[in-house]
């Protein structure tokens, strides 16, 4: 019987469903990567885009002719042609919109120490294909409570990512202790918005059903520690609906050996080796 409960999770859910999806079809948002370079240490052009590129310890440089048409896409001198040369820097996991040429922009990001730009385009193929993130139905079920125990100091963890080129390090705060069919399982945490708690995993459905993982944001830890994980907004990293994702994986433990049939499934991919997977599956 569905209960006014079940009918509110899944009104609620069905509006931060859209949301998300209308942010990751954004413009410039996820679904318009269509490039990665690593920034050289000399001055060199990189394909596909106008100019010339470099990297130092303390930031990131283009030069370019103004006949090259790339342009400033923030800051004062917005829509402005860069005519010489022009420098910036991001610190360490952020990223800016940095230039801009034909209606794309180039991103500026540091992973790992080092700086690289990725190209957003609104033409990019999986933009224009997408039609929505397949997703399990809501069950009331997946909505687990939790345990959060913090520890005494933040501690530094490093990473795999989706590249064979880079790893990263994640700040952990703590554990959250969560019941799943009759078992206590514990992942470990990292800081979310507004004190809410982000929680990385990987789970047995993970390569078919679902991406190679996920991540899912607690309720606001009460004093005591007590916390809600609803596993229906399990989402997917950018890492899965584009190759130019750089995001940290779990941290080693973080494995439920359950099928955690909650949340957002692979989504349909156009491009990239995902794509290929599909068409031969």
């Amino acid at each position: 019987m569905t209960t006014t409960l079940d009918q509110d999770l899944e009104t609620a859910w069905q509006r931060w469903h859209t949301v998300r999806e209308h942010e990751l079809a954004g413009e410039y948002g996820w679904l318009s990567l269509t490039g990665f370079h690593w920034l050289p240490t000399s001055f060199r052009p990189l394909p596909g885009v106008p100019g010339q590129w470099q990297a130092s310890a303390t930031g990131a440089a283009s030069q370019a002719d103004p006949g090259e048409g790339l342009e400033f896409a923030s800051g004062p001198h917005e829509g402005e042609r860069v005519d010489a040369l022009t420098s910036a820097s991001v610190p360490e996991a952020g990223s800016s919109l940095w230039v801009r040429f034909n209606g794309r922009v180039i991103e500026l990001i540091l992973r790992g120490g080092r700086y690289a730009i990725r190209v957003r385009d609104p033409q990019a193929p999986e933009r224009a294909a997408f039609d929505g993130v397949p997703a399990f139905p809501v069950d009331p079920t997946w909505v687990r409570p939790g345990q959060f125990t913090a520890y005494p100091e933040p501690r530094q963890i490093t990473v795999e990512t989706p590249r064979n080129d880079l790893r990263q390090q994640v700040r952990a705060v703590g554990t959250v202790d969560v019941q799943i069919a009759g078992q206590h399982h514990s992942l470990t945490a990292t800081a979310g918005k507004g004190g809410r708690l982000n929680l990385s995993y990987r789970d047995t459905t993970n390569g078919d059903l679902t991406a190679t993982w996920r991540v899912v944001t607690s309720s606001v830890p009460t004093e005591t520690g007590a916390l809600v994980v609803d596993f229906n907004r399990a989402i997917n990293l950018p890492f899965s609906f584009t190759e130019f994702g750089t995001c940290p994986a779990p941290v080693i433990g973080n494995e439920l050996p359950v099928a955690v049939t909650a949340g957002e499934q692979a989504p349909r991919r156009v491009t990239g080796p995902a794509c290929r997977s599909a068409q031969t599956a």
